[in-house]
This record gives C-alpha cells, structure tokens and sequence, in this order.
C-alpha cells in the first residue's frame, strides 16, 4: 500500500482514539474520583503516528480544554483524511 495512505490511516486511528480519551472525559465530568486522561501521539519512524493514553495529571475534567480538543480532533481526523483520498487518487492513476 502507499506510504500516504499508510499515514494517513495511522493519524485517522491515532485522533479516533484521541477523540475517544476527549468523550470519555467529557462523559465522566460530574463522576467522583474521576481522573481525565490525555493521549499523547508520538511520530513512528518510516512515517504515521502511534496515540498513547496516559493520565493528564488534572484533578478533574476542564470541560473547556476538552472542548477545544474535539475540534483539533475534527481538524486532525479530516486533514487525514484529505491525505487519504490524494493517496488513493493516485494509486488510481497508476
């Protein structure tokens, strides 16, 4: 497979899990003891992303933080995709 599309498959799982942590959050807002957690994604060699969980160290949900976070989720998931559509066109064209 292209390595474009490779890429952009890795970053569209790496914001759905991302997008996943931000719901998450969101949906345990108003739960006692909840901590939020935060995904970190880090660059693989040769190309893609890899998404980590991991605890955001807050004491609770900011709910304007994860506000602002579904929307850098939307952005991410849909610039990936774009790249998935160019890779596939060309692949196409071959």
């Amino acid at each position: 497979m292209d390595t474009a599309i490779n890429e952009a498959l890795s970053g569209i799982n790496a914001f759905a899990t991302r997008q996943n942590v931000t719901a998450n959050n969101i949906a345990n807002t108003i739960s006692s003891n909840f901590k939020p957690a935060e995904t970190v994604m880090e660059g693989i060699v040769g190309g893609g992303v890899t998404p980590t969980v991991k605890p955001s160290g807050e004491d609770s949900v900011n709910i304007s933080k994860e506000a602002v976070d579904m929307l850098l989720n939307k952005a991410g998931f849909n610039a990936n995709l774009k790249t998935l559509e160019a890779g596939i066109k060309m692949n196409k064209r071959r």
